[in-house]
């Protein structure tokens, strides 16, 4: 019972990635924020923001692949919300999983998410 609690979730693995981005809720006339990611995965990742976004929250997430094309657009549902410790401002940090993607940008950050699973990877072997 108690393994249950603490069984990982994630079918893919994350890669901790500090990448530039902008995200919008959904549903609001709100222009785009800017932020990074954390980390990402297959089919999630996670960024930061200075506003508290709930479960259930819709965003456009656009993420800069730092490939020279423009940043990969995708909307999102935010799964879970915790707090990042500042000395500033108040922060979140917001776990989201896909849910719709362009095609042409769905390649790409598939491409570029294995490429870098192939690193993580092979620098581990290199040890």
């Amino acid at each position: 019972m108690i393994n249950d609690i603490f069984k990982e979730k994630r079918k893919y693995p994350r890669v901790e990635l500090k990448l530039s981005a902008k995200y919008k809720v959904l549903d609001y006339e709100q222009v785009f924020q800017f932020t990074r990611t954390e980390n990402i995965s297959a089919e999630g990742a996670s960024f930061e923001s200075r506003e508290l976004l709930k479960p259930g929250v819709y965003v456009q997430l656009e993420v800069d692949l730092e490939d020279a094309l423009p940043p990969i657009s995708m909307v999102a549902e935010i799964r879970w919300i915790g707090d990042i410790k500042s000395d500033r401002d108040k922060k979140y940090i917001n776990g989201v999983k896909i849910i719709s993607m362009p095609v042409k940008d769905e390649a790409r950050f598939l491409r570029y998410y294995c490429d870098k699973i192939v690193e993580k990877l092979s620098a581990y072997l290199r040890k």
